[in-house]
């Protein structure tokens, strides 16, 4: 049990000090999710400079649950979480860079952090 406390914490603590772009999709060969894979590779120090970790999650009966607690419907699914846990961006088209780095850089978090020396 503390074990497991324990790996919770550390994951808790992970993903508080990153936003997580979440792709949900019904298989690693669906058109959309190769697309949005493509924008993404296109600028890697953008994401790294914007603390975003891509996390990619393909349906099967493990995960199904996951699929059904945040809601997911169709083929293809991106969710933006930010910094502080709340769902900031959701959509089942691809997020262009632009969309990405604009909706991020609107985030009261993300200015703060621009400020920083």
């Amino acid at each position: 049990m503390i074990r497991l406390a324990l790996i919770l914490t550390m994951l808790l603590s992970q993903t508080s000090n990153k936003r997580v772009l979440a792709l949900y999709t019904t298989s690693a060969d669906n058109a959309t999710y190769k697309q949005q894979i493509q924008l993404l590779n296109a600028d890697k120090p953008g994401l790294n400079d914007r603390d975003i970790v891509v996390e990619t999650y393909i349906y099967n009966d493990k995960n199904a649950a996951l699929f059904n607690k945040n809601q997911i419907k169709g083929f293809f699914t991106v969710t933006l979480t930010g910094k502080d846990g709340g769902e900031k961006y959701r959509s089942t088209q691809p997020i262009t860079l632009q969309k990405l780095y604009s909706t991020i850089d609107a985030m009261p978090m993300r200015k703060q952090e621009v400020k920083k020396p």
